[in-house]
């Protein structure tokens, strides 16, 4: 017999994934690409939430957020996870052009559980969550028939050696519901290397490749997990480069460089997941700490009183309309005109003397 066909395109989109929940209904079914398998190897267990995924068992993966799924080609495994908060979700396995492998319908219970067994191969690349393909998904990594997915100790082209020190260092944290790279703005020379060190969590550090200099490269370490799990890149073209987390970008993990003088078309505009320090700021400042920003952006400034406010708050006590010097919209006409049909009655009450 083939594999079980699931009720729901394989089409990706939010939507198409949606739809298919009314026609589901046991939790536990999967589809594989390829015969049922018996044997298990391994058992990986996981809790799931819009957040990330998070490792429970083995050891190995326990606590790690988006944790690396180690396998090895021809062996059996399994994987049983929790849904934690209630969401739509489910798992699947894909290759490296995008095609699933595994996959499992969406479940939406909380505390509801799925199970799915399959037979490792070289191609498995990254596990995900249909629905939240972003911020929960991890990488596949395959021995014993190749590696699917680059791995922390790879070094892209104009990085330096890991023996060398690098010349900046930036954390990559989980604390919380927050997650974060410290310092999130950092000014730097061309030359320079910086190395992003995993402090807590499972993150990465990948460049948008629309938000840099012309001519720059791009970069991405793919998500490492582990304390002291590092990556480096090399800073040799000018300008501004703003990057993100992939498990957390839409969680606002996000981070701004100025190498040498700012510019490029990052300038003059917000990454589209979040907010960054100014390039002016960094490049004053030579580093902004998280801490720093988080709590400049979170304090509520008292706003300045505009044009008009200023020329309606004279001593005289108003401007004969009715209108107190305390400010437009305070007085009796203002407070009367913001009740509407109630404040028309009155106001037309006042008028007859009553």
């Amino acid at each position: 017999m083939g594999p079980l066909m699931l009720p729901f395109s394989t089409g990706r989109s939010r939507r198409s994934v949606l739809a298919g929940l009314g026609t589901l209904g046991v939790a536990g079914v999967a589809t594989v690409r390829g015969r049922a398998q018996e044997g298990v190897e391994t058992e990986f267990r996981f809790g799931g939430s819009r957040a990330f995924w998070r490792g429970r068992a083995p050891d190995s993966i326990a606590d790690v957020e988006n944790p690396p799924l180690e396998l090895e080609a021809g062996k059996r495994y399994r994987v049983v996870w929790e849904n934690l908060d209630g969401e739509a979700h489910n798992w699947v396995i894909e290759d490296e052009a995008g095609n699933n492998i595994v996959r499992t319908e969406i479940i939406t219970g909380e505390g509801e559980t799925q199970s799915v067994e399959f037979e490792a191969t070289a191609e498995m690349a990254s596990y995900y969550c249909e629905v939240h393909p972003t911020s929960m998904r991890g990488p596949v990594e395959v021995g014993g028939g190749g590696t699917a997915t680059p791995t922390s100790t790879e070094t892209p082209a104009g990085t330096s050696t890991p023996a060398e020190e690098a010349d900046h260092t930036v954390a990559m944290v989980t604390e919380g519901d927050a997650y974060y790279f410290d310092p999130i703005g950092l000014a730097v020379d061309p030359g320079d290397t910086v190395e992003w060190v995993i402090e807590s969590g499972g993150h990465s550090s990948t460049s948008y490749d629309d938000r840099i200099p012309e001519g720059a490269e791009t970069w991405d370490s793919g998500v490492l997990s582990g304390e002291g799990t590092s990556f480096r890149h090399t800073f040799e073209t000018e300008g501004t480069y703003d990057y993100f987390c992939t498990p957390h970008k839409t969680l606002d993990m996000l981070g701004r460089l100025v190498v040498g003088e700012s510019g490029g078309p990052a300038e003059g505009s917000m990454p589209p997941d979040g907010e960054v320090p100014g390039s002016e700021r960094i490049v004053d400042e030579g580093t902004v700490s998280y801490e720093a920003f988080a709590s400049q952006a979170t304090a509520t400034p008292t706003p300045e009183p505009t044009a008009t406010e200023a020329e309606g708050n004279g001593d005289g006590g108003g401007d004969g309309d009715g209108t107190s010097g305390d400010g437009p919209g305070f007085g009796v006409v203002g407070t009367l005109a913001g009740l509407g049909s109630v404040g028309a009655y009155l106001l037309g009450r006042g008028d007859d003397g009553e």
